[in-house]
Parts: structure tokens; sequence; C-alpha cells
């Protein structure tokens, strides 16, 4: 009993000294405060207020009718089954295609093989719905390959519907899927597969055995992320779906269509708990697996492919980089023509709508602003983790990075539900659509600032404050300047996103706050694919230019974004 009594006076004195030295910095501690109070107010409620709504908590009374209803209605669980399937079947072929893609770029040292990897990541640079409208152009009714088979071969077939989504998501998420699997082959020890070679194992078994099987963690964290991106895809089935319903479209559609929020909630629900579960597999059990295949001589040169891997491999992946490059010219081709496929005059009628520039200058200003808050507090709140004693610094780093993995149409869901009426009716304002893209987003600024803290030896800042600087000078003098790679990284990843963002911001605009993105979709919905195809070009450029700014920073300042 007296020990029992001991232990909980210890963690009471630990609790108050913790407390006394949270406060020994008041602008840091209230700094820290506002933070956490924005984290659950712009990140959490959303999320519970979609849970509370879909038992009709906030519409008068506790029931479990919306979910009977979801489970008795056949266009509801068709969009569950849909999005489930296709989701899996997007997985399974992405990291096929991921894989191969990897090894050969990995274990491949020509300026093709090379080649091959900067194609493979154009897909980021691109709305997210950029290959509905290609797939359109090419296999559409009217579409390119559409009529010369039917002219020459009287086939008649359509991409829209259940495949055209499966396909539009392969292309969409591969770089997804690409990224996590190269990275982690590009880091495997060159020696393992010597060693394999060695004992006499031809290439084949040795991927098989060796390569393979130290690729697990990559290829599973991209296949759990790919399969999460598909299940929550939004804007593909709205283009190309046709009639064919899928989660979160079918969402969106209740809430537009028929004003159901609860339904609507639920369908987020279903959404929302595959994220959650992800998530907590990649922030606790997979945080450390690529370990294992990183060694001290990882990064060094990976054994070559034998021939007959290359051949396979290389077929592979120039049929699939073909075809991502394929998708491209048709948007840029479809801005510069009337019709193409049937008037392929050259015009430059498509961007003259005003309409268009309107939003894309709305775009800009909304994703430059929450580019700079998302990556300023992003680094403030790693600053702050990562160097004070703040209470339950754990669960509000899980709640950040959180932000990340809920999907956009959950997100906008709940925005709708909470400031869609007294006392903050923010719906349809700039500044929600800021908020909202900045709180999605602040998670990649707190990993970039807390990487960077670990990177900063801290005798720097005690040799500071030994010399009088105090902690805030400190922190604006020796400490900001050196997080300055970390916020350019989380400034121009944030706006990049920003830019193609749409699942989440669709249902918080109004008439006069059109973003580009979503204007492209009521386009490209409506078949104005000439139009469609010249904001996407023009989005894309942006991008590209961003990026080509990131790496004229990295030049001129040597650090490493």
């Amino acid at each position: 009993m007296s020990t029992e009594v001991t232990s909980i006076q210890q963690k009471n004195n630990s609790f108050w000294s913790n407390w006394k030295k949270f406060w020994s910095e008041p602008g840091f501690a209230i700094l820290s405060l506002i933070l956490a109070l924005a984290i659950l107010f712009f990140i959490v409620a959303p999320v519970f207020a979609v849970l509370l709504r879909s038992f009709g908590i906030g519409a008068g009374t506790l029931t479990l009718d919306y979910y009977e209803q979801f489970f008795s209605t056949s266009l509801y669980l068709n969009s569950l089954w849909n999005s489930v399937s296709a989701a899996f079947i997007t997985t399974i072929v992405v990291i096929f295609l991921s894989t191969v893609f990897s090894l050969y770029v990995t274990r491949s040292h020509s300026f093709l093989a090379k080649s091959y990897r900067g194609a493979a990541l154009l897909p980021l640079v691109a709305p997210p719905f950029i290959f509905s409208l290609a797939l359109i152009i090419l296999f559409g009714s009217n579409g390119v390959i559409t009529q010369f088979l039917n002219n020459w071969f009287g086939w008649e077939f359509s991409i829209y519907g259940y495949w055209g989504v499966v396909i539009a998501q392969i292309l969409a998420y591969f770089p997804v899927g690409f990224m996590l699997i190269e990275s982690t082959m590009r880091n495997m020890s060159p020696s393992l597969e010597q060693a394999s070679s060695d004992l006499g194992a031809g290439q084949w078994r040795t991927l098989r055995k060796v390569v393979l099987p130290l690729a697990k963690s990559g290829i599973i964290k991209a296949a759990l992320l790919v399969f999460v991106m598909g299940l929550s895809d939004f804007s593909n089935p709205l283009i190309i779906g046709e009639s064919v319903p899928f989660l979160a479209s079918e969402a969106y559609l209740t809430v537009v269509g028929q004003n159901n929020m609860e339904l609507a909630a639920v369908l987020g629900v279903f959404l929302i708990i595959p994220s959650f579960i992800v998530f907590l597999f990649q922030t606790y059990f997979f945080k450390d697996a690529n370990l294992e295949t990183i060694s001290g001589e990882s990064g060094g040169n990976n054994i070559p492919l034998t021939k007959p891997v290359k051949f396979v491999s290389s077929f592979i992946s120039t049929l699939f980089v073909s075809f991502i490059l394929l998708m491209f010219v048709m948007v840029v081709l479809g801005a510069f023509v009337n019709i193409i496929g049937v008037d392929n005059s050259f015009t430059l009628d498509h961007f003259s709508g005003q309409t268009g520039w309107d939003t894309l200058n709305l775009s800009i200003i909304v994703s430059l602003l929450a580019a700079l808050l998302a990556s300023g507090l992003g680094m403030l709140q790693g600053f702050l983790l990562a160097r004070k004693p703040i209470p339950g610094k754990k669960a509000l780093e899980f709640l950040t990075l959180f932000g990340l993995a809920v999907p956009g149409t959950v997100m906008g869901i709940g925005y709708v539900l909470i400031f869609n009426g007294p006392p903050l009716f923010l719906t349809g304002t700039v500044l929600l659509l800021v908020l909202n893209m900045t709180f999605r987003k602040i998670g990649v600024g707190l990993e970039a600032g807390v990487s960077k803290m670990h990177q900063i030896d801290s005798s720097m800042e005690e040799a500071s404050n030994d010399l009088g600087g105090g902690p805030y000078r400190t922190f604006l003098k020796i400490v900001m300047p050196l997080l300055s790679p970390a916020f350019i990284s989380g400034f121009v990843y944030t706006f990049m996103t920003a830019m193609v963002s749409i699942s989440s911001v669709i249902f918080i605009i109004a008439p006069g706050t059109n973003l580009a993105a979503v204007y492209i979709l009521d386009l490209a919905s409506s078949a104005r694919i000439g139009m469609a195809s010249a904001m996407s070009f023009v989005l894309i450029v942006i991008v590209i230019a961003c990026m080509g700014i990131l790496k004229l920073i990295e030049k001129r300042t040597g650090f490493k974004i």
C-alpha cells in the first residue's frame, strides 16, 4: 500500500515538475497551446463531427437508422463493393508495376533508366483526375483510338465505367507505390545480392529469395497507401465512372443532391476506418521496418541485371512509361486543337475563358497562403515538439500527422458540419479554404521540422543561451535560419498539392470562391474536354515551375531540400 502511495506521489511530483518546465518559457507554452487547440479544432473535430452525425447526433436523435439504410440500399452496398474491389485491383497492379519499374531503374545506370524515373513521377504534378481526361480523349465515345478501331474493325467499346476508373487510378497512384518501393530497393546493401550470386543462385532466384523479401516493408507500405488512396478516390469516378457508384463520389452526390448529411457521414465512416488502420500501421508498425534493409553499404552500386531480367523489366517499364507520356501528350494536344480527333486545327480559344483564369488566380492565392501557414506552423511545431517539454507531445504529433491520412471527402463533410452554421459560418469563404488546406498539409511541415531538428546539435542553442541570447532570440536568430530547408520543402509540397487538391475543398467552395481544380472537374464532367485540357495544362506548368524553383533554390543555397 505504501509503495502504491509513493508511486502516485512520484507521478504527481513528475507531472507538476513537467508542468513548471512547460511554463518556464511562457511564450513557447502559449504557442504550444494555440497550436494544440488549432489541431483539435481543424483536424480532430471535423472527423468526430462526421462520426457523430453518422449516428444522427447533431440532427436531433441518436439512431442507427442511417447505417440500416446504408446496408439495405443496393446503391450504397454497390458503392462499397466497387470502391473496395477497384482499390484492391489498383493496388495489385500498381505494386507489380512499381516493383518491376523499381528493379529496372535501381539496377540500370543508363540514361534511359534515369529518364524513366523522372517520367514515373510525372503524375505527381498533375491533378488526380487528369488521366480520366486523357482516357476519355483516347477511348471515349468519340475518342481518337475508339474512332480508329470503329472505322477500321467495327469495334465499339467505352472506357466509361468501372474499368475506366481502375485504369485511371493505376496511372494516378503509381508514383506513390513506385517512390516507396524504389527507395527501399535503392537502399539495399549490394553485398547480400552479391553473396547470393557467389553461392550459385541465378538472378531470378536472388530476386525471389533475397531482393523481394528485403523489400517487403516498402512493398507493404506502398500497398497500404495505394489501397487507401484508391478507396477514397473522389474525382476519377465522377469523370469516368459514369453511373457506377463509388463511396467518395456517392458521399459528395448525397450531400449536393439530397442534402442528406447523415447518410453522407455514414459513407465517410467507411472511408475513414481503413485510413485510420493504415495510419496506425504506418506510424507504429512500419516506422522502423525499413532499417532492416539498410546497412552501411546502402546506396552503393546495386548488382546489374542479367540480360533476361533486364529485357523483361525494361520492356514492361517502357510500355508503362509510354502510356503515361501518351496521357500527357493527349491532354496537351487537347488544349491546343478544336476537338481532338474530330477537328485537329490549332486554336487558343480554350484558354480564353475568363472564369478559368479567375479560378486559377484564386487557386494560386489560396495555395500560397496555405503553403505559408502549413510550412511555418509545421516548422514551429517541429521545433516545439523536438526541444520543449510539452505535455502530451506524442499525442499532439499523432493527431497532426493524422490530418494527412484523413480522406479529403471526410474532411470536407466534417468542415461543412462545423462551419456551415452558427457560431462559425465560414463555408464558401477564402479563409476556410486556406484553413482546410493548411491543416490537411501541416503534417508535412511538422515531419520536415522534426527531422531537421534532430540533425541540429542542441549545443548551438545552449551556447546562444549561455551568451545571453535567451530562448526567443535563440529561436529567431539560430534555429529559424537552420530550419529554412524544412520550411521551403514544406512550402513547395503544400503549394503543389494544394493547387491540385479537390476532394475536400469541393464541399466548401461557393460561386465566388471556385478553385481551378474544381473548375476543371466541372468542365470534364460536362464533356468540355478542350477547356478542361487547357486549364489542366496551365496547372501542370505552374506545378512544374514550382519544382524548378525548388531545384534552383537547392542549387543556389546548397541546402538539400
